[in-house]
């Protein structure tokens, strides 16, 4: 028996030395033993105390055993409190009939065998032993729930603060990428006007320098429309079809400049499952990784490009491989953050935000990113989108 457990029992006689003679017989089961010398005295212990079983003298003066048993079992709390009656009288059939009528669950003679007492009583003590660590545990389940169920708010609270973050600062950049533009097609146009207005008063050394004012400008606006495409991808909603990903990956690839070098590139397509997505989104997806694959790989003879797809459980997974510059896999997490860059802006053009958006758009499908690689060996992007899309 464990004492963190201990149980009361209940011991009811009008004799000392019964009671002294029961508590010796019980002792080593080491529970709380609690003495009641009449009726009256055993339903005021009652009042605050759960007891796993009642050992109850049946003849005792004033109240007997049989009427405490009558109102101990009255009371809902010790309503089905197990009772074992002790009597030191002929056990008759018609005094075992009313002790179980008052609601006993044995019935023995004095004087008790001290083994089968003990025996008796220990297997009410476990009963109520093992109550306890039950109602124990179901409290400890039950705060545990409670206090999930506090974190599950709060949580709730904080991505719906997050989501309202997220969604005003897409506004914002959004706002400032839109005010942007419109200086930028002003110095654009003012320096093609200026251009063409002293074409042949200047010297060739300041015609390069207007030409160079204008190509950072186009530069420039470049970057802010791909800025504000990026700050729109999170308020744009999912249109999801049926799409052909062999037929646009196909698409793009005829698509692209011949001054990147994909006419020029050994291209190796394989079959690839049709998926249910957003095309416009996805496409962005496409031309992002093989733009990317051509521009790391331009310094490569032959330049390498393979794609492939499949199917993998529950999600479609598919990947582009080149034979480029590669990358440290350890800065593989830096790859897919905005404005995050790997490699030098003089070597490979770029702002850093077209495998960000890779990364937005697939997870705005439910689907996930990652990449391989090792610096001069190539390198392979995977994406993922759910078979089933999500609602």
């Amino acid at each position: 028996m464990q004492a963190e457990h201990q149980i009361s029992i209940l011991m009811v006689d009008d004799e000392p030395a019964n009671l002294l003679a029961l508590e010796g017989i019980l002792e080593p089961l080491r529970q709380k033993l609690v003495r009641a010398q009449s009726g009256m005295e055993a339903l005021r212990h009652l009042l605050d105390t759960d007891f796993a079983v009642i050992l109850l003298d049946v003849r005792m003066p004033g109240m007997s055993g049989i009427e405490a048993a009558a109102l101990i079992r009255s009371r809902p709390r010790s309503r089905t409190t197990p009772i074992i009656f002790l009597t030191g009288e002929e056990k008759s059939q018609d005094a075992v009939f009313e002790g179980y009528s008052a609601g006993a669950v044995d019935y023995l003679m004095k004087p008790v065998v001290p083994a089968v007492l003990r025996s008796k009583v220990e297997v009410f003590a476990e009963l109520a032993q093992s109550r306890l660590r039950l109602q124990q545990q179901v409290k400890e389940r039950e705060q545990a729930a409670e206090e999930l169920s506090r974190l599950n708010t709060m949580l709730e609270q904080r991505n719906g603060d997050l989501a309202a973050a997220n969604l005003e600062l897409d506004s914002f950049c959004a706002t400032v990428a839109h005010d942007l533009r419109s200086p930028l097609s002003q110095i654009i146009g003012f320096s093609q006007l200026l251009e063409l207005s002293v074409a042949g008063k200047v010297g060739q050394a300041e015609q390069q320098r207007l030409a160079l004012i204008r190509s950072i400008g186009v530069q420039m606006n470049d970057m802010v429309t791909d800025f504000l495409n990026f700050a729109r991808l999170g308020s744009t909603p999912l249109v999801t079809e049926a799409v052909d990903m062999g037929q646009m990956v196909q698409s793009i690839i005829a698509d692209l400049p011949a001054s990147t070098g994909g006419k020029e590139a050994e291209w190796t397509v394989s079959a690839l499952p049709c998926a249910q997505c957003d095309s416009r989104l996805v496409r962005q997806v496409w031309v992002n990784l093989l733009s990317n694959a051509l521009k790391y790989s331009r310094n490569s003879r032959p330049v390498r490009i393979g794609i492939h797809g499949e199917l993998q459980g529950d999600e479609l997974v598919y990947r582009v491989s080149d034979n480029g510059v590669g990358f440290d896999e350890s800065q593989a997490p830096r790859l897919f953050a905005a404005f995050s860059r790997l490699h030098g802006q003089d070597e490979f053009e770029g702002i850093g935000i077209g495998l960000s958006s890779v990364k937005r758009i697939v997870q705005k499908h439910g689907g996930r990113v990652w990449a391989e690689s090792q610096v001069g060996q190539g390198a392979t992007f995977h994406f993922s989108l759910p078979v089933a899309p999500q609602a």
